[in-house]
């Protein structure tokens, strides 16, 4: 069931949804997902669609370390996912350190 907190994050990322460049579509967006693994957000977006969330939140986004996800090598990057988000909003801090 999805409660308030999860609309609410859902519906802030979804401006970064983007389309397939096969098929078109958006795809339908999970806590699973990963902003920057399974959407491919480069970090500029990334960084700009956490700032969303943490300014509609009231949260700290220098809690965030963004190198676990973004980091110079990528195939070292941490999945950075819509449920991490979905936790820290309902937390009202970044929960993962």
């Amino acid at each position: 069931m999805v409660d308030d907190t999860q609309a609410r994050v859902m519906a802030l990322i979804e401006p970064w949804n983007g389309r397939s460049v096969l098929t078109f579509r958006k795809k339908s967006l999970t806590p699973e997902m990963s902003l920057n693994l399974d959407m491919k957000l480069d970090p500029q977006d990334a960084a700009e669609c956490l700032q969303n969330v943490f300014d509609a939140f009231t949260m700290d986004f220098d809690q965030v370390n963004f190198s676990h996800y973004y980091p110079k090598k990528p195939r070292e990057a941490i999945p950075l996912t819509i449920g991490m988000l979905i936790e820290s909003a309902r937390a009202r801090q970044w929960c993962y350190h």
